[in-house]
């Protein structure tokens, strides 16, 4: 009879745990917001210096050997794709959940 009650309890406690996996995945990640042109500014800012400081970082990478000079433009040719791509969704970041990597983040929702 226990092997039975605790058997039942652990469908019980399963279901309810998949249940809430399956409620989150229909749960947008970012939430509605619409930013004012002075925070676009801003965080545009903000973009631009940590682009700068990746760009530079990567040409260090680059002259200390331990990227090839095509493998270094191959990196600054993403990130400059990543960084306009930002920039047309007025610095609004998508975030998804990891079984999405690898897809396209540039669509509107």
């Amino acid at each position: 009879m226990k092997k039975m009650f605790v058997s039942i309890l652990a469908v019980f406690l399963i279901s309810l745990n998949v249940g809430t996996i399956a409620a989150a995945e229909g749960e947008p990640q970012t939430p509605k917001v619409n930013l004012t042109e002075e925070q676009k500014a801003e965080l545009g800012k903000l973009h631009e210096q940590m682009y700068s400081t990746k760009k530079e970082l990567v040409k260090k990478y680059v002259e200390y050997g331990v990227f090839s000079k095509e493998q270094g433009d191959n990196v600054l040719k993403m990130m400059e794709a990543k960084f306009q791509k930002l920039k047309e969704n007025d610095y609004m970041m998508r975030w998804h959940p990891h079984q999405h990597h690898g897809k396209q983040l540039d669509h509107k929702e």
